[in-house]
């Protein structure tokens, strides 16, 4: 992780209301006097003491800066989100209160990779097969076939930065490419009216999209649309987990309702369904979609250099509107 310019700043005060990783919390000790409120016993009742000396914040897309934040750090300017999600960030009250909320708008290829990995994982049987040699399961008989991603017909729930990239890897398999999106984008591919409609028309379908925080709404991708996928149909997620109905697509997936998923993200993660661990047709990953050692250097240097531009007056540097 490189180091962003100008002096440190002991004087300021910055709230850690999220876990980071270690060399991310040393780039930022190295700036500013850092305090883990994350880690306190209880990180509430610490801000209730310590709050008005913070005057940034920093968290992650899944410990966002919250009401219950905001009211106890009643000086906080600049809130740097270590990451792209917003849904535990409650934007209209930063707004209201006039502070920064800033992301890392680095990691984009990196998810999309992760995506494409998990829909020929789980195309191709990978980790099942892998499980299939080790076990010595080879010397049994052969493996149950995959399926071809190569021209398969793949919808996407949500055509923004990262579902753009998705299909454009995509485009690289030969695929037929279809997405739901609230905006219609200026893109080759074919705009669904509906999910369900969208499900129905293809072999694999990505969830994409952004969406409201866990508990607050009913799920994007509803029974009805894993159902309207099929038992030939693959799901893939990179998104968030409570944005599916997660009862529901493990059990159309243990029935042969559904035919295959490549999961990155989970309702209660790290806590995953006991009724996904024995499938064979499943492959799950710990949300790893932007965990790689290049990603993650670039967003902390993002998070450290938007609120290094802050405090130099110089603003922002990837503010969300």
């Amino acid at each position: 992780m490189t180091s962003a310019g100008g002096p440190a700043r002991s004087d300021i005060e910055i709230a850690i209301i999220g876990p980071q990783r270690p060399a991310l919390v040393a780039a930022l000790e190295a700036r500013f006097k850092c305090h883990n409120v994350h880690a306190e016993p209880d990180p509430l009742a610490y801000l209730d003491q310590h709050g008005a000396r913070f005057r940034g914040a920093v968290g992650s897309g899944m410990a966002g800066l919250q009401r219950q934040h905001m009211d106890r750090m009643p000086n906080v300017e600049i809130c740097a989100i270590n990451g792209v999600g917003l849904e535990m960030t409650d934007l209209a009250l930063a707004r209201e209160k006039g502070i920064a909320i800033t992301i890392t708008p680095v990691l984009y290829d990196d998810v999309a990779d992760l995506a494409l990995a998990l829909a020929l994982a789980a195309c191709r049987r990978i980790a099942h097969g892998d499980r299939f040699v080790r076990n010595g399961d080879w010397l049994k008989g052969r493996l149950v076939l995959g399926r071809k991603l190569t021209g398969m017909k793949a919808g996407l729930i949500g055509l923004g930065r990262i579902g753009s990239e998705v299909a454009s890897r995509l485009e690289g398999f030969k695929c037929e490419i279809a997405y739901v999106d609230p905006v219609a984008r200026d893109v080759p591919y074919r705009r669904v009216a509906d999910a369900v409609t969208l499900a129905s028309e293809s072999d694999i379908l990505f969830l994409c999209a952004a969406g409201a925080a866990r508990g607050t709404a009913a799920p994007i991708i509803s029974r009805q649309i894993l159902e309207a996928l099929g038992p030939r149909g693959i799901f893939v997620n990179i998104a968030r987990g409570w944005l599916v109905d997660e009862p529901a697509m493990v059990e159309l997936l243990a029935s042969g309702g559904l035919g295959a998923a490549g999961l990155d993200v989970f309702d209660d993660e790290p806590r995953v369904p006991e009724g996904l661990l024995g499938l064979d047709n499943v492959v799950l990953t710990p949300h790893i979609a932007s965990s790689t050692e290049e990603t993650m250097a670039a967003m902390g240097d993002t998070v450290v250099a938007n609120l290094v531009s802050w405090f130099e007056g110089k603003g922002a540097l990837t503010a969300v509107p």
